[in-house]
């Protein structure tokens, strides 16, 4: 259920942090803690938040994105823990909707981390498909020519429309379309 300030009020009790504090003090702590089952908290939390719009600004001030993001990065460049990589893709998807978000991620070659995502995270069902659904919220008139021009997408999206999957299948024929002009489908 999405949320409005008078609700958010109500929420918080007397002497309690507000929700833009508290979002600060995840992101601290997942930098500050070395501990695994802590970080996963924190991501799986931050995910949560990112689901309800009335928290996008509070996630971009404690910058949550830039850490949803980087998890993304580290995870194609190395092995990341599967829930960390999982809580980040889908925090990133949750509040790729957002305009400045969306442009944070085409500059910080968000495009290409998300293409290793799914060439190292395949088979993994609940990745790709957090995956797929970040690009299809990324792609707009704008962005369409880029991405139809990304050549690792592409190939990855014709492979994954192979998946025994329905849902991998399903979403990665659906992105191929929207990328396809439809003079040329297949």
């Amino acid at each position: 259920m999405f949320s409005t300030q008078e609700r958010l009020k109500r929420r918080t009790p007397d002497g309690g942090i507000n929700r833009r504090t508290y979002l600060k003090l995840l992101v601290d702590e997942y930098y500050e803690t070395s501990n695994l089952e802590a970080q996963q908290q924190v991501t799986a939390n931050l995910a949560n938040f990112a689901y309800d719009p009335i928290n996008w600004k509070f996630l971009v001030e404690a910058k949550a994105h830039e850490l949803f993001l980087e998890i993304v990065q580290l995870s194609g460049h190395g092995v990341v823990d599967r829930l960390l990589v999982l809580h980040a893709i889908v925090g990133l998807t949750n509040i790729a909707l957002d305009t400045s978000i969306a442009e944070y991620i085409e500059h910080s070659n968000g495009f290409g981390h998300l293409c290793r995502l799914l060439e190292k995270h395949r088979t993994d069902c609940e990745i790709v498909c957090n995956t797929l659904t970040c690009f299809s919220f990324l792609l707009n008139d704008k962005r369409a020519p880029v991405l139809r021009q990304d050549k690792c997408l592409l190939g990855l999206l014709q492979n994954l429309r192979q998946s025994t999957s329905p849902r991998i299948s399903n979403l990665a024929t659906i992105l191929s379309e929207d990328l396809t002009p439809s003079n040329a489908l297949v």
